[in-house]
């Protein structure tokens, strides 16, 4: 299809980390290695004899053929964006897992099968999901003055991804705003999506140490599914302890705090109980074909006074990088007040969240959502926000069995604080009993089930 303008050329490509931003175009007809080739702190291209060497670009629609190099040259971008030097956009022809992975980390518009030909260095570019819009300037014209909209494999942005200001990135999450849901999908698109498989939906926790195999095989084989029908869906994989790690935490009480013998050798007993869950869950993913990588939180996390404040989130995201899936779960952490305690699955995520950057977040329990019994009649809440959370949190029915990091109302409390900062995040809360709705739930972001929390529109 061709429509006739003398200025501007439209191009359409596939999306891999989905936004808008505009800018300068900066082209470059050779590759870029990150790692070595671009000064972090400055955004300035120094890899010798390279065709931009000495270009900064900052704030730029960076247009190359693709990425080479070391595969950490995705934290390389991650600090470009840290410093306020990430380039506002970037188009590949065919991207590769180094910047692709690097853009969705660094939160940063990225499409590849785009004709990088028709962009030339001094455009105007702007970039809006799948489309792509050069505008000729003074200093640059567009060879082909027809508008061309080119579309060989048809994506289409992720409804829920953030579209932020090139100039803010990392900086300012606030800035971000979700695009409505009634935007077309493309199920291929990547997206990035935290899974939790609740504790009290893999094991009962009514009894001790009393996981429920089949049902984990069951969710492995949705997760499975899931990702063979969607080549682009990333997850991170997190699981609560159950009536493992959360029995061995009431009889110590190590959520409180350790400060005697007796006290460290419940923190340890606590640990190796969320391990041997961990075990199981790992054992059946993986036997069900999902790549499980499983990650000990408690080997780096440290909290103060309960909160945490410090986890090494590298491993999580090399995982990514390298096609895996990462597997986490609540455990144990040391604590600089109270000298140890236990973090929750969920603050994990809202820990890595902040910087990963996930699409959306899905949380599996053993009920249809957040639950609400005041008239008597238990039913789902369909939608939370922060402004309603007051309101709604002496209608909520508790945790199911024992839960030491203060059941369902803790859990939508951290969601409710991780939206209020993370504005285009997504958060639902399903049923994990109810078979094969786990699989239809990653493969439609915008399926209308459970409870959603959403930030406050404004």
């Amino acid at each position: 299809m061709t429509i006739c303008t003398p200025h501007s050329a439209l191009l359409v490509g596939r999306v891999i980390r989905a936004g808008r931003a505009e800018g300068e175009a900066l082209v470059s007809p050779q590759p870029i290695g990150f790692l070595g080739g671009v000064d972090p702190e400055t955004g300035v291209i120094i890899e010798p004899g390279h065709p931009l060497e000495g270009q900064c670009i900052a704030g730029r629609v960076l247009v190359f053929p693709g990425g080479k190099g070391s595969t950490v040259g995705s934290y390389t971008l991650l600090r470009l964006a840290h410093s306020g030097h990430a380039p506002a956009a970037m188009l590949n022809a065919r991207s590769e897992p180094i910047v692709a992975v690097g853009a969705i980390l660094a939160d940063i518009p990225m499409l590849d099968e785009i004709d990088i030909s028709q962009i030339h260095t001094g455009d105007w570019v702007i970039v809006d999901g799948e489309r792509v819009e050069i505008r000729a300037t003074s200093k640059s014209k567009i060879q082909n003055p027809n508008l061309t909209i080119r579309n060989p494999q048809p994506a289409i942005h992720n409804p829920h991804s953030a579209i932020h200001n090139p100039q803010s990135a990392i900086h300012n999450p606030h800035s971000a705003i979700r695009i409505p849901q009634s935007a077309i999908r493309n199920p291929q698109s990547a997206e990035l999506v935290f899974l939790k498989l609740g504790g009290s939906l893999i094991t009962d926790k009514t009894r001790e140490a009393t996981a429920r195999p089949e049902v984990i095989r069951r969710l492995a084989g949705e997760v499975a599914e899931a990702l063979a029908a969607r080549p682009g869906l990333r997850l991170v994989l997190g699981h609560g302890s159950g009536s493992f790690g959360h029995m061995a935490g009431e009889r110590y009480g190590t959520r409180c705090g350790v400060s005697d013998a007796a006290g460290w050798r419940g923190f340890a007993e606590t640990a190796l109980a969320a391990q041997r869950l961990n075990r199981l869950v790992a054992d059946a993913f993986w036997q069900a074909g999902v790549p499980v990588w499983s990650l000990q939180p408690s080997a780096s996390a440290c909290c103060r006074d309960g909160e945490l404040v410090a986890l090494d989130w590298r491993p999580v995201a090399e995982a990514l990088l390298r096609g895996l899936v990462p597997l986490l779960y609540g455990d144990v952490a040391l604590d600089e007040v109270r000298g140890g305690t236990i973090v929750s699955t969920e603050e994990i995520f809202a820990w890595l969240a902040r910087r990963l950057k996930p699409d959306r977040l899905v949380l599996a329990g053993a009920v249809p959502g957040v639950m609400r019994s005041d008239n008597g009649q238990p039913q789902v809440i369909a939608e939370i926000t922060p402004r309603r959370l007051a309101a709604l949190s002496p209608l909520m029915d508790g945790a199911q069995g024992t839960d030491v990091t203060g059941g369902m109302l803790a859990k939508v409390r951290t969601m409710c604080a991780l939206v209020e900062e993370l504005p285009y995040l997504q958060v639902r809360l399903i049923s994990g009993l109810e078979v094969g709705l786990l699989t239809r739930v990653l493969g439609d972001a915008g399926l209308e089930v459970g409870t959603l929390i959403r930030a406050d529109a404004f």
